[in-house]
């Protein structure tokens, strides 16, 4: 019996990639689309919901997922904290799976990057670089911003008081900082640096081919629609 799929970004670069990853299983189905021109009927359901779209449709397909009772993988990023705290409203009735990235490498990294960061000594500087095509909106990426928090858990950091994006003069410690590169069709690379006096350590990440994202994303609502309601990461997945 195949796993049945409503798929939310479906025109997106990674909903076009799903699109040919399930066309070519026989386990998988989708049985309905949503975009920016069209919507699920009331009537679509299925075993589970993909998104990766932007904030307005992602939420608009929770409330959906969430109405017909269905499990729910979140690719979406971009997103605040009203929007963060809807997800984790509807995963108190369904169960939804949100990350930043579902890539198995990036999910290692953020490990590594954890590790490196509460064995270093605070001396060391962090800077955070992306680099993502031309067309995507956010910047920092949520991916850069998911290691950077992970960053600043592993060093006992309020993030959004320690992240800086925009610098002018000295640096000041503690900092953790951000670099946004857009251009060309990158599918996506990120670098943490540790910065100490004589040495360096960088941790990096480069995706070649969107493909990555989806079958992780297809391996996540594979997961997820075993599990009873609540808020999963790709970590718990792996798991």
């Amino acid at each position: 019996m195949s796993l049945k799929i409503l798929l939310s970004g479906s025109t997106g670069k990674v909903g076009q990639v799903i699109e040919k990853l399930v066309a070519e299983d026989d386990d998988l189905e989708i049985v309905g689309r949503a975009s920016a021109a069209q919507f699920f009927d009331d009537s679509q359901s299925a075993d589970v919901l993909i998104d990766f779209s932007r904030p307005e449709l992602c939420l608009k397909s929770l409330a959906h997922a969430k109405a017909k009772g269905i499990a729910c993988v979140i690719g979406t990023t971009g997103l605040d904290q009203s929007d963060q705290t809807r997800i984790e409203s509807a995963s108190t009735s369904i169960p939804v799976c949100q990350a930043a990235n579902f890539s198995i490498g990036i999910n290692l990294l953020l490990e590594l990057v954890e590790r490196a960061a509460a064995s270093l000594p605070a001396p060391f500087d962090v800077e955070i670089s992306e680099i993502h095509h031309r067309w995507k909106v956010d910047a920092p990426s949520g991916t850069a911003l998911a290691l950077g928090r992970a960053v600043a858990s592993a060093r006992g950091l309020d993030h959004d008081k320690a992240a800086t994006r925009d610098r002018e003069g000295a640096r000041a410690s503690g900092g953790i900082g951000y670099q946004s590169i857009r251009g060309g069709d990158v599918a996506g690379e990120h670098t943490v640096m540790f910065l100490g006096d004589g040495e360096r350590i960088e941790l990096t990440h480069k995706a070649a081919d969107r493909a990555v994202f989806a079958r992780g994303a297809l391996h996540a609502a594979r997961w997820l629609i075993d599990q009873p309601p609540g808020l999963y990461s790709m970590r718990d997945v792996l798991e």
